[in-house]
């Protein structure tokens, strides 16, 4: 043996003779290795797994959520209420962070089982030819030379170098999204050959649905073809997401606010002659009063509802912060196989040199082309049977004919082998009573005349071109059989040719017969939703190019903005960046540039999503913004993916990015509301303060009127509708703030109107100062209720929209509320307040309304936003 050797990993083994590769890696293919061998390599090369990668602890998750800036806002607010004795109101800031960082914790936690799967991808056991015998192993044990034995229905456990291939077909769309197995091939491919192209290999988490073979290994572990996926993982980093950076933005405008404040307050006291540490206890104690706690709250109810509302139809949210950036998206990057089609063969065509096949005859050569298919006299032995096979045997039982065949009745085949990319059976046909299918069957065929008893018929089935060579054809069929073929050519379709004869008659064909991955449902109306709302969208597959345009123009896009990944490849970014705005589908693509196409995209700007459902997803799902993997597809994609789509539909991914869109106006209205009710609340007491009232609101006061924020914000606003307009405007663009210079000033305007409102209710109203303080507390808790639905849209009018009745009844209940307080004495006494008359409720009716009916009347002739 060659044992003492030492083994190198062997360079491009694909483009070196089958044998040449066995000879570098020191293996008899007849023999395989030694036990001694095998472990001498996997002491040298280690497992066949993936390194895992070490994993955060729960302490760095921990620390990683609570150093959120709003996070670190509020627990500095906390902090800063107990230190002044504002025991409650600064533990139940303090209390409110712990969902909100928990929430984030297990995300993050979930997140990280992405390599965990990875590892997972390849088989657990393997057949393995070893000193002669073959032999069960585990996968693990696979060592660089090892002869692997392949069956169908096998997962290869390691990258392998074909050295047998007996109708062997290799399903490899988890790598390349190549939708259609390909036979494997023994013959070295060409050296610049793509991974798409690479017949000679089976790769690594690929799977063999048809045939028998055998190879060498090639690469195992993290040096195999998965393993350079899986290094790309670990270094991708998230950026935050729209409403993450906007809440970063709101933490530097509450700072500066808080300063403010500060300087404003300690300046007046010292201006009035109070204590120097009084005035400071002041300034802060304000400052605390400016730092809302509801915004992390209201993110938090919003999204974790809305991934409930989302489990409903079928999409689990993996991430929250996915959702509100799904509504951000412009660019989807989408795979092919499995996404927009339903990742299997079925029969599309039957044709003969007169068409279409009528129903009868569509039925008769779909049966002789079963029974041309060695691997359906294998299947009829129990083996599992091949995707083309079981096309077939589909579209016969749907057709009502029949699929069992008797073994007895073959009586020799020849399978497809490398050189000959054909099947060849030879069978004896019965017609008995009732059978008339099999009569249909062996007419069309050639292989028996009619009346027969029974005959004898060989049958063939191929590529054409293998096809037309067997038949000894006239020189006008044969010419019209090509014309055919290609004219079918540039349907995407995957052909075969159909030919027989009688025993020793010639060969004649009989029919193309087209496969192909059919179009999911919806599909199409799909892609005029994103397009309308204004979502680019790119397909990227490894099929053959006429199969991509075939899909493409199906599915309603652009046959022809289609570019050939070989030339993309030759793209430099410059290019690549200005072409991606016309791009629609890239076919012979590969992993890295569906990942390139992520990277450039995000570059420009853009917010991108990416669709997928293989091993070659992954490192593209994990550079996306949104990472949306397929229910069907693999636990690679699942684990690195933001969302998983369990019915695999594309319609059901745009019912997210709608759901996105609510998500993202609901809580912009939400902070709208919160905002405008601080804004009103604190202008209240500063200009109370300046003006020179001690204490113009009382904790409990303030409290109530938070206590109706938090319910209003945080629940009501989540069940607010989508909008008329929502997926017919485009995506808001990426460092568009939600709440830009334009409307913060509108959002102080309406705040501000009700705190300079109910000062001037308190200051000039005729009664005791109890009485205008509680009438002044009043009209702020009334005109808060009212702007809560008055801003349940900020463009379109509220007598548009359907109405939201939990935030009417919520809004009522609180009015409601507010006018028992004074009847209740308990109540009465500890929120200071005195019965109002109907000319008080006026007064208070009258500034509610008015802001409202403002927003409404400009909403309605301008279409302008306007906070009411």
């Amino acid at each position: 043996m060659m044992g003492a050797m030492t083994i190198e990993p062997v360079a491009a083994p694909y483009a070196l003779a089958a044998e040449d590769v066995a000879r570098s890696l020191g293996v008899d293919r007849a023999i395989g290795l030694s036990t001694a061998e095998v472990a001498r390599r996997a002491e040298a090369a280690g497992a066949n797994e993936l390194e895992a990668p070490p994993r955060t602890s729960p302490g760095r998750l921990v620390l990683e959520a609570a150093t959120e800036p709003f996070v670190i806002l509020l627990i500095a607010a906390g902090v800063l209420a107990i230190a002044l004795g504002e025991m409650r109101d600064g533990l139940l800031v303090l209390l409110a962070l712990i969902p909100i960082v928990a929430a984030d914790v297990v995300t993050e936690y979930r997140g990280e089982r992405a390599l965990a799967a990875l590892r997972e991808a390849s088989a657990p056991t393997a057949r393995v030819r070893r000193e002669g015998e073959a032999v069960e192993t585990a996968a693990v044990g696979l060592v660089p030379g090892d002869i692997v034995l392949l069956r169908a229905g096998d997962i290869v456990a390691a990258d392998l170098r074909v050295m047998r291939a007996d109708r062997l077909l290799i399903d490899r769309s988890i790598l390349t999204g190549e939708s259609v197995p390909e036979p494997a091939v023994v013959d070295p491919d060409p050296p610049e050959a793509p991974l798409v192209a690479r017949r000679s290999m089976a790769y690594g988490g690929t799977s063999v649905v048809g045939g028998r073979g055998e190879g060498v290994v090639t690469a195992i572990g993290s040096t195999s073809e998965v393993g350079r996926i899986a290094k790309g993982l670990g270094s991708v980093e998230r950026r935050r997401s729209p409403l993450q950076a906007e809440l970063d933005r709101l933490v530097r405008i509450l700072l500066i606010v808080a300063i403010g404040l500060i300087v404003i307050v300690t300046g007046l006291g010292f201006a009035r002659g109070a204590p120097a540490g009084a005035n400071l206890l002041a300034g802060i104690s304000a400052a605390i009063a400016a730092i809302p706690e509801e915004p992390p709250i209201l993110l938090a109810v919003i999204l974790g509802l809305g991934a409930y509302r989302l489990l409903r139809r079928n999409v689990l949210v993996r991430r929250l912060n996915a959702e509100e950036t799904l509504g951000s998206v412009d660019l989807i990057i989408t795979d092919k196989t499995g996404t927009l089609t339903r990742n299997r063969l079925d029969v599309a065509s039957v044709l003969d040199l007169a068409g279409p096949a009528d129903e009868t005859a569509r039925l008769a050569l779909l049966e002789a082309a079963l029974r041309a298919e060695d691997d359906a006299w294998v299947r009829a032995e129990g083996t599992a049977p091949g995707s083309f096979t079981a096309s077939l045997g589909r579209a016969i039982e749907a057709a009502g004919g029949v699929t069992v065949l008797d073994t007895a009745d073959l009586l020799a085949s020849e399978p497809v082998v490398d050189g000959r990319p054909l099947s060849i059976t030879r069978s004896r046909l019965h017609e008995e009573a009732g059978a008339g299918t099999a009569t249909a069957t062996a007419r069309s065929s050639g292989a028996a005349s009619a009346g027969s008893a029974d005959g004898v018929v060989e049958l063939a089935i191929g590529a054409p071109e293998a096809i037309l060579t067997l038949a000894d054809l006239p020189p006008d069929e044969r010419g019209a059989w090509h014309a055919l073929i290609e004219a079918n050519a540039a349907t995407g379709e995957r052909l075969v040719a159909l030919a027989g004869r009688r025993d020793g008659d010639r060969w004649a064909v009989r029919a193309l017969i087209g496969f192909a991955d059919p179009l999911r449902d919806g599909i199409r109306e799909a892609l005029q939703t994103a397009r309308t709302a204004g979502i680019s969208v790119v397909v990227v597959t490894g099929d053959h190019p006429l199969t991509a345009a075939a899909i493409a123009s199906a599915a309603g896009l652009d046959r022809d903005h289609i570019v050939v990944g070989e030339e993309l490849a030759t793209w430099d970014d410059a290019r690549l960046s200005a072409e991606l705005t016309r791009l629609q589908v890239v076919a012979r693509s590969t992993p890295d540039q569906k990942e390139r196409l992520v990277r450039l995209a995000r570059d420009a700007g853009r917010t991108v999503a990416v669709t997928g459902d293989g091993v070659n997803d992954a490192p593209a799902l994990h550079r996306a913004d949104v990472a949306v993997a397929m229910g069907s597809g693999t636990g690679v994609a699942k684990e690195a993916a933001d969302l998983v789509l369990g019915d695999d539909s594309f319609a059901t991914l745009m019912y997210g990015v709608s759901e996105g869109r609510r998500i993202v106006d609901n809580v912009q209205k939400g902070l709208v509301f919160l905002i405008s009710t601080h804004v009103a609340l604190l202008g209240f007491i500063l200009i109370a303060t300046i003006y020179g009232f001690g204490q113009p609101l009382l904790p409990l006061q303030i409290l109530w009127l938070e206590l109706f924020i938090d319910l209003s914000t945080s629940v009501a606003f989540e069940l607010e509708k989508g909008e008329p307009d929502l997926m017919r405007r485009p995506p808001r663009r990426r460092g568009v703030p939600l709440l830009t210079d334009e409307l913060l000033a509108r959002i102080v305007g309406a705040g501000g109107f009700s705190a300079v409102a109910a000062l001037v209710v308190m200051v000039t109203h005729p009664g005791p100062p109890e009485h205008t303080r509680w009438l002044a507390y009043t009209v702020l808790v009334c005109a808060q209720a009212v702007r809560a639905y008055a801003n349940r849209s900020l463009r379109v009018p509220i007598h548009r929209l359907p109405t939201n009745w939990f935030l009417l009844a919520a809004g009522l209940a609180v009015i409601a509320v507010q006018a028992v307080i004074p009847q209740v004495p308990i109540l009465a006494e500890a929120f200071r307040a005195t019965p109002l008359d109907p000319s008080d409720w006026t007064v208070v009716a009258v500034i509610a309304l008015a802001p409202a009916l403002l927003a409404e009347v400009v909403r309605t002739v301008t279409g302008r936003t306007w906070v009411g």
